[in-house]
């Protein structure tokens, strides 16, 4: 059984007694342990402040890239390792690993080629200036410099491996250290990833630490100049962002949290459109995937009424030939989820929502899994659920199952289905299926204000779309309302987050020897 120990002031450090065990959800083995009894945070951290933050305000963005660069090469090495690692702690196959481990790879490439477009510069400045009086020689011009504080990065379950590198891949590009916190009944991929790059010796002191288990007392260390990024429940990113510490030192929040993201059918489509074939592949692809477990996953499906019973006929069709159990098996489409007590959830959540409508697979007893022990693996049944009165329906706006659980919506006329859609109350991302261009348009403008992503889908264009539950860092990631208000990557926009903008008032020659030593940030 493999140790989880914490990299803490440049050292590796295990904390007192058994502490956590971390099990292989489909057999409920115990593979890893980790403790954080009688572990000091305070003083690693301000080491890392004062040594990591040093280290890379020193470096130039081009050296900042060649060091994300030099992480990237690293894990791609080391992959297999990894995907055997994410199926006995999370019980995912290839296919769904992938999208957690070539992710994290993919996001420090992205980010490493930004640095090096930006050069051998170490701050930012916006481009122009504005005059400020009625001597046009005397200007503001905006200057962004690197917090002198620590970036730390606090990661929800499901992917241990992206949500910790797409947040140290910005910071360390802006000049912040970082420290990870992964969620601890997942953390092994995190651990055996940053324990490479320290072993092969690209982790310069202070620029990288991490904490596999406790961290309840991370948000009362912040400081005035640290950031605190959260990825997990809308409960917990309540809790933190209303801490007094937090709050007192102005410390940058940013949380991404609960969402009930939704997939709308426009009118335009019939029951033979070969865009409701993309439809039904897409809802699948989302609930199956990391069986469900995606803060991106389709959780409800809204289309016209007179696509309801084709849509959920075909949908039940498709589920019900999934194969679910051991992902070590390979004929296994799904596998489990990663532990019984996210089991348990997804199961009270289904039959809430059940409530409001008629449950048209799932249950107990509606499939034989594979290669499992029911009683002891973390599997479950797809549920697909069709809303009896769309118009009426709470809890299917309310309540994320965060599992393989899908409502079926009908909707009368299309300001009915943007109405629904919006009842979400802030998603992180929706997509809109339709082969009419200009309703599209219209749509995005309608669900805009409650979205930070909106994807348009059509049947000709699906091989270029990425995905409706694909995360790219070219576009920020994040939502408002109950997806949290925040928002991360979006290319060089995640910047913003560990910089300190700062107007600069001075004349003309100043700010123009002032913009020489930038980079400009466009």
């Amino acid at each position: 059984m493999i140790r989880l120990q914490h990299l803490l002031g440049g050292r590796w450090v295990d904390g007192e007694g058994e502490g956590t065990l971390l099990r292989d959800p489909a057999t409920a083995i115990p593979i890893a342990s980790t403790s954080a009894v009688g572990i000091d945070v305070a003083e690693p951290i301000d080491w890392a402040r004062r040594v990591g933050g040093a280290q890379l305000r020193a470096m130039t963005f081009v050296e900042r890239a060649e060091l994300l660069s030099s992480f990237a090469d690293k894990l791609r090495e080391q992959r297999p390792s990894y995907y055997d690692a994410v199926l006995a702690n999370m019980g995912a196959n290839k296919r769904d690993a992938a999208y957690d481990i070539d992710g994290a790879i993919a996001v420090l490439r992205y980010y490493a080629s930004l640095g090096r477009v930006l050069g051998d510069r170490r701050t930012l400045m916006e481009p122009g200036t504005d005059q400020m009086t009625r001597s046009e020689d005397f200007r503001v011009a905006h200057l962004l410099t690197p917090r002198h504080g620590i970036a730390i990065g606090i990661n929800a379950f499901n992917f241990p491996a992206w949500g910790m590198f797409e947040k140290v891949a910005t910071a360390t590009l802006a000049g912040m250290p970082s420290l990870a916190k992964p969620a601890t009944q997942t953390a092994l991929v995190a651990y055996l990833m940053v324990r490479d790059l320290y072993d092969a010796n690209l982790v310069p002191e202070g620029v990288l630490s991490l904490l596999t288990a406790g961290g309840r007392e991370l948000v009362e260390l912040v400081e005035e100049e640290d950031t605190l990024a959260f990825t997990g429940s809308a409960d917990t990113a309540l809790m933190l962002r209303s801490n007094r510490t937090l709050l007192a030192r102005g410390a940058r929040f940013n949380a991404e949290a609960d969402s009930l993201n939704a997939i709308l059918a426009l009118p335009d489509l019939s029951e033979s459109s070969p865009s409701v074939d993309s439809l039904i592949d897409s809802v699948l692809t989302e609930m199956t995937i990391k069986a469900g477990q995606k803060c991106t996953a389709i959780r409800r499906v809204v289309v016209p009424l007179h696509l309801v019973e084709s849509v959920t006929d075909r949908l039940v069709a498709r589920l019900s030939s999934l194969k679910i159990g051991d992902a070590r098996n390979p004929s296994v489409d799904m596998g489990p989820l990663v532990s019984r007590s996210q089991q348990e959830a997804v199961i009270a959540g289904a039959a809430l929502l059940a409530q409001e409508g008629k449950t048209v697979l799932g249950g107990a007893g509606s499939i034989k899994f594979v290669d499992v022990d029911p009683q002891v693996a973390a599997v479950v049944a797809p549920t697909l659920i069709q809303i009896s009165e769309p118009g009426s329906a709470k809890l299917v706006h309310e309540l994320e199952v965060f599992g393989p659980c899908v409502a079926v919506i009908g909707y009368r006329g299309l300001d009915e289905g943007i109405d629904l859609v919006r009842r979400g109350r802030g998603s992180l991302v929706a997509t809109v299926v339709t082969d009419d261009d200009a309703a599209f348009a219209q749509s995005a403008l309608s669900l805009g204000s409650l979205h930070g992503r909106i994807a348009h889908l059509t049947h000709d264009g699906a091989a270029d779309n990425p995905g409706h539950g694909v995360v790219m860092p070219q576009g920020i990631h994040g939502g408002p309302g109950r997806a949290g208000g925040g928002e991360e990557l979006g290319g060089l926009r995640a910047l913003n987050f560990y910089h300190q903008r700062t107007a600069i008032q001075a004349r003309v020659p100043v700010l123009e020897a002032l913009r020489k030593l930038s980079a400009e940030l466009g």
